[in-house]
């Protein structure tokens, strides 16, 4: 006797069957390319890559001080930055030293980056080759070092000490407090560690959420922490692959 119930309910079983198999014989997805990323080294951090790269230019976007470039490595494409500089499409470039970062914002495009690679030294195969880009990281690792060596002496630190201030206050009159030690208090919002020898801070007080006060540190801060920092402020300062800042405090000193 024919049972429309039944039979209903085979036939859907049958095609969620079917549909099953053809999922398991479609084509298989793969994970998006990511550049390779190698264990920490030295000083540097676990996000900076330190393989030698050869790659070659794609496509330019020129900034203000940097440039970012599309490039091609072993037939993958990715996006890198490096400071502003002559470079040519179809030409193969060298670096050793790149900081990767993700949903990377130019405000300069109206662009954002889903990875990018902040390149610190980014120069012409042609013109040198790897002893050039060698010669190139000698001078980094020097500058690093001469950074290092300039710390301010404790006695000289009282001399130039200020008070509290609050972020508001070195954003509206920066040249007051320049080469002063002053006390800032508030939250850790984000934090980089381990880059060239410092962690790199990034303190909100509620004064002036809209502007990203940095303090580099030799004190590991967790993100969310409560702290007061104490640092001398610096204008001005570029160290290059993006980190460049109209106001800097460095040297910072956790006091509570």
């Amino acid at each position: 006797m024919y049972h429309p119930i039944k039979n209903k309910a085979y036939i859907l079983v049958v095609l969620i069957v079917s549909l099953l198999s053809g999922c398991n014989m479609g084509p298989k997805t793969t994970e998006p390319f990511a550049v390779k990323q190698i264990p920490q080294k030295g000083h540097f951090g676990s996000d900076v890559d330190l393989e030698m790269h050869e790659v070659v230019a794609k496509e330019i976007l020129p900034a203000g001080k940097y440039i970012y470039i599309k490039v091609e490595e072993g037939g993958r494409e990715f996006w890198i930055s490096a400071r502003k500089q002559p470079i040519e499409e179809g030409t193969a470039y060298l670096y050793n030293e790149a900081l990767m970062k993700t949903a990377f914002e130019s405000k300069e495009h109206q662009r954002v980056f889903d990875t990018i690679y902040l390149v610190t030294t980014l120069i012409p195969k042609k013109h040198g080759g790897e002893s050039l880009m060698n010669n190139k990281m000698d001078d980094i690792s020097k500058k690093a070092e001469t950074i290092k060596n300039s710390v301010v002496s404790t006695e000289e630190r009282d001399r130039l000490y200020h008070g509290t201030v609050k972020v508001s206050d070195l954003v509206e009159n920066p040249e007051k407090y320049a080469g002063k030690v002053v006390e800032l208090s508030g939250e850790c919002a984000k934090v980089n560690n381990g880059i060239m020898g410092k962690n790199w801070i990034h303190l909100k007080d509620g004064s002036q959420d809209d502007f990203d006060l940095v303090i580099t540190s030799a004190t590991e801060i967790e993100k969310g922490d409560k702290i007061t920092m104490r640092g001398i402020v610096r204008l001005n300062r570029d160290f290059g692959s993006g980190y460049s800042y109209d106001i800097l405090v460095e040297e910072g000193e956790l006091i509570q």
